[in-house]
């Protein structure tokens, strides 16, 4: 049986204070446009402030997540779609365009882009809401007019919108890298403390409120990721994969990546190797 292209987008309006807690990264791609509003954005170990018009386009697998900012309410439109989606066009997108050839960025249009990426992301809700004939075809062309876009906008304006660099936060980006470096090893909040300084109760206190995961949530991300990587990669046996990332246990290893995959390791090997 064939798998099935991935394209979901949706508008979602929100009152109140709102971070994201659902899964915090995924093998789609992903495009956040604020229509109003103030957000936090953790992407790629840096916090970004988002304002009314700005563009986030992740990559594949990218750890990130939103945060309150400001005023409580906020709208944005968000777009998710594998590589099959667009695979007809995977030559012209995939290794002409400059948006997937490194990492994940923040990108603020002019009015005018705005307004126009705001109608192709409108014609988009409304052809998913309306799923006429053909509308995976016509959805993959109005996607592929979004790209073009963000491609020339990118292309046009070199200079990157800049994370957020304030003290707390330059202190929390050690600390992120500290921990992309040795998640492998065996990890304790008093021990990464120790390492910089400060308190545990400190360190928990500020890298929550820069990222939005608490310090162990954050470890367990990193690790699993490199552990999808090495069940996709590699003939090792899971007990090894789960030794080599830092697990103490198979079992806490298997709890830890369900919870986060919603697969078992094995489940997730048999459906991401190749035939």
């Amino acid at each position: 049986m064939s798998a099935v292209p991935f394209f979901e987008i949706e508008q979602i309006k929100r009152t109140g204070q709102f971070n994201m807690d659902s899964d915090h990264f995924h093998e789609t791609y992903e495009i956040y446009y604020l229509l109003a509003g103030e957000r936090y954005y953790y992407i790629n170990n840096r916090i970004y402030a988002l304002q009314v018009g700005d563009l986030l386009f992740i990559n594949k697998n990218q750890l990130h997540r939103t945060t309150s900012k400001g005023t409580s309410n906020h709208e944005r439109i968000l777009i998710n779609f594998d590589d099959l989606f667009i695979q007809s066009v995977v030559e012209m997108v995939v290794n002409r365009l400059p948006l997937f050839q490194g990492e994940s960025f923040l990108l603020r249009p002019s009015v005018h882009e705005q307004g126009r990426i705001v109608d192709l992301l409108y014609m988009m809700l409304r052809e998913q809401q309306e799923d006429s004939l053909w509308s995976t075809p016509y959805l993959q062309a109005l996607l592929l007019q979004l790209l073009i876009i963000l491609g020339r906008i990118r292309e046009e304006k070199p200079e990157p919108v800049l994370p957020e660099d304030n003290e707390t936060q330059r202190r929390v980006y050690g600390i992120i890298e500290y921990l992309n470096t040795y998640f492998a090893e065996k990890l304790t909040l008093e021990g990464i403390a120790e390492n910089f300084f400060i308190s545990a109760t400190y360190l928990c206190r500020i890298f929550k409120k820069t990222t939005g995961f608490t310090v162990i949530e954050y470890i367990n991300y990193v690790r699993i990721r490199e552990a999808q990587a090495l069940l996709r990669d590699t003939n090792w046996k899971v007990t090894k994969i789960a030794e080599q990332t830092g697990f103490d246990s198979i079992a806490h290893f298997g709890r830890v990546f369900k919870q986060i995959t919603k697969r078992s390791p094995l489940q997730y090997r048999k459906q991401n190797r190749p035939e």
